[in-house]
């Protein structure tokens, strides 16, 4: 009997949340397909990066170094090896729709700035930003409707993209987050607060609204606390640049990326996460920090909202107001902040809510 074939493609994901995904996504297909008559096949920018002993890779080092090859990949090469593999399923874990020859396509859209109305400081400091906002429409709509399914993160989303694009085959596939509690530390100040805000540092990370609410506290509320903030070290971006030199003056401990390990020792270390992003299609450190039981201070947007789900120890503030954030950090110092809480609303039945889920649904005859 012929072996199913599955194709995913991830040639572009080679850094944050979104390498995360793909790591992910390959780990648990591994242990899927580890007693399944089935062959899978990833598609990725460098295999060194994996270790997992069921899936067969296909490098493609040229994937990241510019939007031709990106272009030259999805709608010219990928047809071509598409014939040759001759999958079942071709499983396109980033945003774009290639074309290609398969029983049945899928796409994972999850790029955030689709939906994102870049500001000129946006445009000054990662012109890429504001061309994916204008652009990404474009990239999702192209071959959009080849798909069998469409998966999207959350809810809202949802929402967006069969208006948008007037289509009506849009699942959401909430984000199994692989849950890893380190009983390792970080050695930090007892003696003070720890506020962690863990992100690649994007424009639209909206990190110097946390540097504005940190100008605004109490001198004696600022001496208990100590904010955590990666990305801001050994990074020579000029989002970073100018982080850096506007925000001299204020104390906080800036961090270079975090691996993994580094990461969940943090996590397992800090008092709250304080995440102030713009725009995310989840918002992955929402998930780590509720999974390590962490206060979380939170941007009151949807997407914050639906990644926190049913949970007691979250605020949300005002992305127009840092005072909000600056009142929520002293009400926490002084032991006085009663947490919002938050309640989700969703039917979450038609869902799929773990990367297990997913692929029986892809791979069903």
């Amino acid at each position: 009997m012929k072996k199913k074939k599955i194709v995913i493609s991830g040639i572009n994901m080679v850094e944050g949340g979104i390498f995360t995904i793909l790591h992910n996504v390959l780990q648990e297909l591994s242990e899927y397909i580890k007693n399944q008559d089935i062959q899978a096949i990833a598609l990725v920018h460098d295999a060194s990066k994996f270790n997992f002993p069921n899936i067969e890779f296909i490098e493609l080092p040229k994937s990241k170094k510019s939007w031709f090859y990106r272009f030259y990949y999805e709608y010219f090469y990928f047809n071509k090896l598409s014939k040759k593999l001759q999958p079942d399923v071709w499983f396109s874990l980033h945003d774009t729709t290639p074309r290609v020859i398969a029983k049945k396509q899928f796409v994972y859209c999850h790029h955030p700035t689709t939906f994102f109305k870049p500001t000129w400081k946006d445009w000054k400091f990662d012109y890429k930003i504001g061309v994916f906002s204008l652009l990404y429409d474009n990239l999702f709509q192209l071959n959009i409707t080849k798909n069998h399914t469409v998966f999207v993160q959350q809810h809202w989303i949802k929402e967006i993209f069969e208006k948008r694009f007037k289509i009506n085959n849009v699942k959401v596939a909430i984000p199994q987050f692989v849950e890893e509690i380190s009983s390792e530390k970080i050695e930090l100040d007892k003696n003070k607060i720890h506020f962690f805000y863990p992100s690649f540092p994007k424009s639209f990370k909206n990190i110097e609204y946390l540097f504005e609410a940190i100008k605004l506290l109490p001198k004696e509320v600022f001496n208990q606390c100590e904010f955590h903030i990666t990305g801001l070290k050994n990074n020579d971006t000029k989002y970073v640049n100018y982080l850096n030199k506007k925000y001299k003056s204020i104390e906080a401990n800036r961090l270079k990326l975090l691996n993994r390990q580094m990461m969940l020792k943090y996590y397992n270390s800090i008092d709250c996460l304080i995440f102030s992003s713009k725009i995310e299609t989840w918002g992955l450190p929402i998930s780590e920090a509720k999974a390590h039981h962490k206060n979380m201070l939170l941007a009151n947007l949807p997407y914050a909202k639906e990644a926190c789900g049913n949970y007691e120890n979250v605020s949300f503030f005002n992305l127009e107001n840092p005072n909000e954030l600056a009142e929520m950090i002293t009400e926490i110092v002084v032991q006085k902040h009663q947490f919002q809480g938050n309640k989700i609303t969703h039917n979450f039945n038609e869902d799929l809510h773990s990367w297990k889920e997913l692929f029986t649904y892809i791979l069903e005859d």
